[in-house]
């Protein structure tokens, strides 16, 4: 069962008490991400992120490194577009050192100049990575191309430019700024007790802060579109998608169990057709994304530019006949299970877990137990298929996103 308490200083408390295990895990949530940045400070939430490694007043880079391996655990952070987590993983006799761990990077980072230096060369040299990649590539593109102009659609690692140009000084400042109490969740799962918990994080993250949350206010509109970048390799790198719902949606989980049928793992759709009959690529899904303000629903695929047009109209074929006929009662019942089973095993390691009461506190300041996410599963009607993917799959609405050797054009609406 999930807990959650508030400090006395607004930030939110969620454990989840495991005691069978060995192990604990442990996050800060700060709801910062690049859908919070200005256009010039592009990627600053991602930067920010790699300098709360490089040290404190009570330790240095290496330190902070060493701290969790030291005695067998982990240590780690990712940044997304509305969130920056650090976590743990450790032995439950651990669990003090990790919230003392944690709680000093995010309250006494210094970013030192000559750290903040070298880690922005990193980030620049992650950034050419990124370019590198085409199939990571070809998503930030997808995102661009379908969010144009709003903050959703710029890459969490930011540009070049936007990175090249950030100074010490605006990096702390958007440190004061975002990493406050209200604007934080400390999420726990393992082999802890709640009180105890609650005692040692209202010891530990003791600052006073501004009481407000940060919100996104700026409107979102998508936009149909299709773009391209050139890439001297050998394969295109395909995103198709449409806009999706936003992660408060009453339809959110239908739109999963829609997303996980028509290309969730290898007896989708999308493999069987694509992969398994026609032999046309090696690696095919698809996946959904889902904020505060709207998502979507993307299909990737990678293929030779001479068997593109093809993949394309399977990828649509699949998506209207959903939209058309819906599902039989067999492939919802397995796709349900299949999803059903995924989660409940994933609810056996704490790292999962603790994401899931993070993530979820998070984004919509509320728990749901895995007993109700599973019954909203299970809930999902053939009729709800069909309602929500005739929403969705309209041929208006798609977004086409293409890395490869050679630009292509196509009217999506023929190919349907």
């Amino acid at each position: 069962m999930a807990y959650k308490d508030v400090l006395p200083n607004g930030m939110r408390l969620v454990v989840e008490e495991m005691p069978h295990l060995y192990s604990v895990s442990t996050g800060i949530w700060v709801q910062t991400g690049a859908a919070h940045e200005q256009a010039q400070e592009g990627g600053i939430s991602h930067f920010l992120e790699h300098m709360l490694f490089k040290g404190t007043a009570k330790r240095n880079a290496k330190e902070i490194a060493i701290a969790m391996e030291e005695v067998g655990g982990q240590i780690n952070a990712f940044t997304s577009k509305e969130q920056t987590c650090y976590y743990t993983k450790c032995l439950d006799e651990n669990f003090e050192l990790s919230l003392d761990l944690l709680s000093d990077m995010y309250l006494n980072s210094l970013f030192d100049t000559q750290e903040f230096n070298k880690e922005k060369n990193v980030i620049l040299e992650e950034i050419n990575m990124y370019e590198d990649t085409p199939d990571d590539l070809v998503h930030d593109l997808f995102a661009a191309t379908l969010w144009q102009g709003h903050a959703y659609g710029r890459s969490v690692i930011g540009t070049k430019e936007t990175v090249g140009n950030t100074t010490r000084d605006q990096l702390a400042a958007y440190c004061r700024k975002t990493y406050l109490p209200a604007n934080t969740v400390l999420a726990v799962a393992g082999n802890v007790r709640r009180k105890d918990v609650y005692e040692m994080a209202a010891k530990y993250f003791a600052q006073d802060g501004a009481s407000d949350r940060i919100i996104i206010h700026d409107e979102l509109l998508p936009k149909a579109s299709s773009s391209f970048i050139q890439k001297d390799i050998e394969q295109m790198h395909i995103c198709l998608g449409i806009p999706g719902l936003k992660e408060d949606d009453k339809d959110y989980y239908v739109a999963n169990v829609l997303t996980s049928a028509l290309g969730g793992g290898a007896s989708s759709r999308l493999f069987q057709e694509a992969r398994e009959q026609r032999g046309l690529t090696y690696s095919i899904y698809s996946h959904m994304a889902a904020y505060s303000l709207g998502g979507y629903l993307v299909s990737y695929a990678s293929t030779s530019p001479n068997k593109l047009e093809e993949v394309l109209q399977v990828i649509l074929k699949e998506m209207m006949d959903i939209a058309k006929n819906g599902m039989s009662s067999e492939e919802l019942e397995r796709t349900k299970s299949q999803l059903k089973g995924g989660l409940l095993l994933g609810m056996e390691n704490t790292s999962n877990v603790m994401t899931r009461l993070g993530r979820m506190e998070s984004s919509l300041g509320r728990l749901e137990s895995t007993d109700e996410i599973v019954q909203k599963l299970m809930a999902v009607s053939c009729d709800d298929l069909r309602r929500v993917a005739s929403g969705l799959f309209n041929p208006e609405k798609f977004v086409l996103s293409l890395v490869g050797p050679e630009e292509k054009q196509f009217d999506l609406s023929a190919l349907v």
